[in-house]
Formats: structure tokens, C-alpha cells, sequence
């Protein structure tokens, strides 16, 4: 009798327990979501969006709720087993429990507290960019972590709070406190309390998992969206890390096009993105787009070289508080006053390869899918490649990237797409004489040193010449060479108000930006020197932006993902066109542009961009988080729709506004722009 009395109380105890390590969980779940407003919250958010933050930590703490019942399901389905087991497996059972719930207690707070360092970096919560330090060059990204955050601090405060849940845990599931004749419940009392429990768990775990709680938050708010950042709040680390890992293991041919419902049928796709413009038939899908025919046809005297530069981490919004005393560009400020900058401009991925891919094989990101040069599809040739593109009308093409050139596997990739020449970081130091640990860092060689490289390049080059250029420099961790002389930056006071002080990070990251943009600018005043910016058409872009601290209004959105594209004509081309830099793109834009640039029209261009310099062309650019630009304002597109923007004044910055029948058109373009990509990267491997 004394023994089932005992193991009565040890199952009443365990259901006790569970609910109080959930509600205990709970609480702790919200502080960090607390933690993570208070860090990152843009001023507007208690000013003009106080009202949401309350729906938001609720909404919160039931994405909390079933992660936390997820997790809490297995030790509570073992209960039907333990009811009438012995007290020997009661203690084995306590014992493999009370890891469990270490085990993933400890895993929780490490994901969250991660997750912070993420959103710092990246903006965003984890998402698919989380598998870029695992593709990337897992070294420089370790070098990268530890000179930038105190990694043996975050280590050593990990630890102890590993001991300190591992302490919490073995005193929860003690056995001493599971095994007393204090009471003696009846079995029917104990059967209850059971079979509530169970049901309880479960019903509650499915209805949470199976209710799409984000749709509901949006919904309840007949204003104006919450922000980005309010609609971010409710979100865990966890929950988005599992939609991350499940995302990358989904992915399948055509999974994006059944995403966005033209999983059947490209035709309709192809429709909908050229405006009932394509050709019907059933060839490839590049042959039934339109030939676009850009204006004007500039008359060129030879055809100029043409040379794509891809900054790191080039980030638009900076650029606003250049001045005498913030010098930023140095000598590159003549040649940005002197050619057309457009600034509503989106690169095509949050990552460097997303971004490079994109312009190399001149289509669109596909968002949360792997990179092409390292999946399935790496040994295929892509009909779109800007090399090729350039190729067939007479040009030598080439790729320059100051980092290793096996990086994400672009030495194999890459002559695949018809570049005839390509060149990486020990190619270069074995052509100068360099050493990789004084004349670059962790990601590669210094700028200066591969701008070097791009002007023998063309300086010796007998035909035409198509270059695509990565710098480096500006990456974390952020070194610079220990000869430098530059311009000291003192940060204006309207940066200061939104970063505070700058810490050692931040101060880096600036002199990174300074020097790349520094270098640039040396770079282009010796090619005018040579007369060899008089036969060039030189386009600048950034492959993303950089994190810096800097939180950004709802109306900033824009600012936050905006990367800079400059485009550089000679001359007696600039004067044959009347350029609106007002245009929206994105990286799609930039092939056909320098195409066009360069005297090409007249071949025609099949793809999914559109020549920034045509005025008489519809304008959209977009960029993988569903930020889309058009003429009107922009869209931020969700699973279940799209908010609405439009311009504030001639300015990068929005304010809300309701759909309208373009919104609705563009979002359709949108949609598919996407799933016609997903068509033809997988033309010829679909079932």
C-alpha cells in the first residue's frame, strides 16, 4: 500500500512540476523578449506604436506556449507508461527527465540569447542566412566571431548558467520529493488529475501548433502595420530557428512556385511577370520572354569596357552623413557627385552570395533557398549569365574577388557561366609579391590591392573587357592595414542620437567603409588620369548592407536594406541620356543597365530587369525579406498579403497608405518574378 501511495505522489508531482517549469519558462521567455524590445526598438515604437506592444508580448507568450508544450510533450506522454511502474524505474525515470529538461532548458536560453546577436548583425530573427557561417568559410567566420564579440565571456557566463539550470532541475525532480506518504491520494483522484493533464497538454499543443498566430496578430490591428519590429516582438529564436531548419530541408525543385501558386504552370507565371507580353508556346522559358529594346540607343565610338564593382557590405543610408569632418568617400566624392546615383535601390539577397549569384546569373534571389553554386544544380549552365550575355556581343569576361576564389565553390561554378577568367586572393598576392597576414585580412587581400589588380587588368586589356570585382576589406572583423594613413571621422551628432556612443566595433566598421569607399575613389581618379574612365562604363553596387546598431523607423524601412548604385558613362555616352535617378531597382536592374550603357540595345535583352536608364520602362525592385519597390512606394509582402507604402515627398522614406490596383499588380509581379526563377533554375530537372 505505502508503495502505490508513493508512486500515486509521483505522478501528481510530476504533472505539477511540468506546469511549473512551463509557467517558469514562460516568464523567462517573455523577459528576453522584454530584453530584445527595449535593445532594438526604434524611438517610434514607444511613441507611436505603444498601443501594439502589449497584443504583441501576448501574442509573444503563446509562441512561446507551444514551443514550451512542444518540448514538454515527452515527458508527459511517459506518464501512461510510468503510472504503474516500479520504484526503481521511477528513479531512472526522474534522472533521464531531469536531463531532458536540462538539456533543452539550456538549449532554449542559448537559442535566444543567439538570437539577439543575430537580430544585432542581421536585422531579422534566424532565418535562412543563418547557413551562410556554415557555407561560408567556416575559419574567417570563427575569426570573425571572436574578434568582434567576446566569445570567451559568452562561454564562460553559458557555463554557469548551465550549472545553475542543472542545479534548478535536480532539485526539481528530486527524489525525495517525489516519493512521501505526507498524503494519500485515491486512485480515482490520481486518474483524473492524469487523464486532465494529458488531454489538457494535447489539445492545447495542437491547437497551438495547428492556429497561424502571426495572420491573427496582423489582423487584429486595423492600423497601419504594428512596424516590422512590433510584428518581430511576438517571435522566438527557437520558433524561427525550426522554421529555418525546416525550411532548408523542405526546399525541393518548384517548392518556391507552388509557394506562391504557379507550381502547374510557368506560362502563367510568365504572363503575369511581362503583362501578358510573353510568347505562348512550350520552349525553354528565357526563349518566350519579350526582347526589350531599351532607349535610347546611345551611339558608341568602340565598345567600352564594362566593369560591375561589388562593395561589401556597401550600405546606402551612410552615406547621408557624409561631410567634411565624417569623410566617408574621400575621392570618391567627385565621381558619386558627377555620375548617377540611384539610391531606392535593393540589393537581391541579405548575404554576400545570395547577392553575387544573383548578378552573376542575372535573375533573382530565390527567398531561403541553398546557393546555386552549392547545390544540386552547381554543374548546370544558366542561360541568363551576365558573362555570356556580354560574351556574344564580343567581350572577354572576368571575375576579381579579393577573398579565396573557391569561396562558396565560384572557381567551379563560375566557368560554368561563362566567365573565361577568373581570379581570387592567392592569385593576386602571388602577382604583387604579398603576404596574406600584412597585406589582407581573415576574408582576404586589402582593397587597395585588388583595385590595383582591376586597373592592369584593363590597362592591358586588347578587347573589350567584362569585369564583376568583390572587395573584401569592409567585413567583419574589420582590420585594416597597419600603414594607413586616412582622415580621422568624427560621427555627427544625428548619428550619434540614433547609435550613442560608439563602441570599438562600430568604430571599425566605419574605417572599414571609409577606406573601402576611399579606395574606390583612388582607383577611379587614376583610371581618369589614364584616360581609361573615358572608355569604361563603371557600375558600383554593395552586396547588402552592414548591421552598425542603428535602429530604423517603420518609415526607414528602405534605409535599413538600401544599398547604393552608382553608374559611371564616359562622357560622350552620359550626354545622349537624361537620367531619373528617382527610379526604383534592385540588383536584376544593374545587367541590363550596363548593357544598355554600353551601346548593347540594339542586341536586345531577355530577363527579369529592365534598363535603369529607359525612362519609358516600369520600374520594381525587391529584395529577399519581400520588400518591393515601384514608382508609387513600396510593398512589404507577408505569407498572407502585403502592407502598402508610398513615397514620402522626393525623400528613401514612406508613410503608409492603402492598396491600390498597382500595389495589387506589382505584388502579383512580384510573386511572379519569383516563380518564373524557380521555372528556370529548374528547367530540364523538374519531374
Amino acid at each position: 500500500m505505502t508503495s502505490e501511495i508513493r508512486l500515486h505522489n509521483a505522478i501528481l508531482t510530476s504533472i505539477r512540476r511540468t506546469w511549473w517549469l512551463v509557467m517558469v519558462l514562460l516568464v523567462l521567455m517573455s523577459g528576453f523578449r522584454l530584453l530584445f524590445t527595449i535593445q532594438f526598438a526604434h524611438p517610434e515604437v514607444w511613441s507611436d506604436f505603444l498601443g501594439s506592444l502589449p497584443m504583441a508580448f501576448a501574442f509573444g507568450a503563446l509562441h512561446d506556449l507551444r514551443i514550451l508544450l512542444l518540448f514538454a510533450l515527452p515527458p508527459t506522454l511517459s506518464l501512461l507508461w510510468m503510472r504503474n511502474q516500479t520504484l526503481r524505474r521511477w528513479h531512472r525515470w526522474l534522472v533521464n527527465t531531469s536531463l531532458y529538461w536540462t538539456f533543452g532548458i539550456s538549449i532554449i536560453l542559448i537559442g535566444l540569447a543567439a538570437d539577439q546577436i543575430y537580430y544585432s548583425y542581421f536585422g531579422s530573427h534566424f532565418n535562412i542566412v543563418a547557413f551562410g557561417a556554415i557555407d561560408d568559410d567556416v575559419g574567417a567566420v570563427l575569426v570573425s566571431a571572436w574578434r568582434n564579440y567576446p566569445l570567451l565571456l559568452y562561454v564562460v557566463v553559458g557555463l554557469l548558467l548551465e550549472y545553475l539550470v542543472f542545479r534548478i532541475i535536480r532539485r526539481a525532480f528530486h527524489f525525495t520529493d517525489f516519493f512521501h506518504v505526507a498524503h494519500t491520494p485515491a486512485v480515482e483522484k490520481v486518474d483524473r488529475a492524469l487523464n486532465r493533464h494529458l488531454s489538457l497538454h494535447v489539445i492545447f499543443a495542437v491547437v497551438l501548433c495547428s492556429t497561424p498566430l502571426t495572420p491573427i496578430f496582423v489582423g487584429l490591428q486595423e492600423k497601419y502595420p504594428q512596424t516590422t519590429f512590433v510584428r518581430a516582438v511576438p517571435e522566438n529564436g527557437i520558433e524561427k530557428l525550426a522554421e529555418t531548419v525546416w525550411l532548408r530541408i523542405a526546399e525541393e525543385p518548384l517548392s518556391t512556385a507552388r509557394r506562391f501558386g504557379y507550381g502547374s504552370d510557368p506560362q502563367k507565371a510568365l504572363i503575369d511577370f511581362t503583362g501578358g507580353e510573353a510568347a505562348a508556346n512550350d520552349g525553354p522559358i528565357l526563349d518566350r520572354f519579350p526582347i526589350k529594346f531599351f532607349r535610347p540607343a546611345p551611339l558608341v565610338n568602340g565598345k567600352p569596357h564594362v566593369v560591375l564593382v561589388v562593395m561589401e557590405s556597401f550600405s546606402t543610408h551612410l552615406l547621408h552623413y557624409q561631410s567634411a569632418e565624417f569623410d566617408l568617400l574621400g575621392p570618391a566624392q567627385r565621381h558619386f557627385d558627377n555620375g548617377s546615383l540611384f539610391e531606392r535601390f535593393l540589393p537581391s539577397d541579405n548575404i554576400s552570395a545570395g547577392s553575387i549569384l544573383s548578378l552573376a546569373l542575372n535573375i533573382p534571389y530565390r527567398p531561403g533557398t541553398r546557393q546555386l553554386s552549392q547545390s544540386d544544380l552547381k554543374e548546370k549552365r544558366f542561360p541568363t549569365s551576365v558573362a555570356t550575355m556580354f560574351a556574344e556581343q564580343g567581350y572577354d569576361t572576368a571575375f576579381y574577388y579579393g577573398g579565396l576564389k573557391n569561396w562558396r565553390d565560384l572557381d567551379q561554378f563560375l566557368p560554368r557561366q561563362g566567365f573565361d577568367e577568373i581570379l581570387g586572393q592567392k592569385d593576386f598576392t602571388q602577382m604583387y609579391g604579398l603576404q596574406d597576414e600584412v597585406d589582407g585580412g581573415p576574408w582576404g587581400i586589402w582593397d587597395q590591392h585588388l583595385f590595383r589588380a582591376v586597373e592592369d587588368r584593363l590597362s592591358q586589356a586588347t578587347e573589350p573587357l567584362f569585369l564583376v570585382v568583390f572587395t573584401t576589406t569592409n567585413h567583419p572583423p574589420h582590420g585594416l592595414p597597419a600603414d594607413l594613413e586616412i582622415s580621422d571621422l568624427h560621427a555627427p551628432n544625428e548619428l550619434l542620437a540614433r547609435t550613442g556612443e560608439l563602441d570599438s566595433t562600430q568604430k571599425m566598421q566605419l574605417a572599414t567603409y571609409q577606406y573601402a569607399n576611399h579606395e574606390l575613389g583612388k582607383w577611379l581618379d587614376r583610371m581618369d588620369s589614364s584616360s581609361l574612365l573615358g572608355r569604361t562604363v563603371v557600375g558600383v553596387t554593395g552586396d547588402h548592407t552592414a548591421g552598425m546598431g542603428i535602429p530604423f523607423a517603420q518609415q526607414e524601412i528602405l534605409q535599413q536594406r538600401a544599398v547604393p548604385f552608382l553608374l559611371l558613362m564616359p562622357p560622350d555616352i552620359a550626354d545622349q541620356f537624361e537620367v531619373n535617378t528617382a527610379f526604383a531597382g534592385s540588383h536584376k536592374d544593374i545587367p541590363p543597365t550596363l548593357f544598355h550603357a554600353a551601346g548593347l540595345a540594339s542586341a536586345g535583352y531577355k530577363g527579369f530587369g529592365i534598363s535603369m536608364l529607359d525612362n519609358d520602362e516600369q520600374h520594381v525592385g525587391f529584395n529577399a525579406t519581400g520588400l518591393v519597390l515601384f514608382d508609387e512606394g513600396g510593398l512589404l509582402m507577408r505569407p498572407d498579403g502585403f502592407d502598402t507604402m508610398t513615397w514620402a515627398g522626393q525623400s528613401m522614406n514612406f508613410r503608409p497608405t492603402s492598396p491600390t490596383p498597382k500595389a495589387t499588380e506589382i505584388a502579383r509581379k512580384y510573386r511572379a518574378a519569383l516563380a518564373l526563377t524557380d521555372w528556370l533554375v529548374y528547367e530540364d530537372f523538374a519531374d
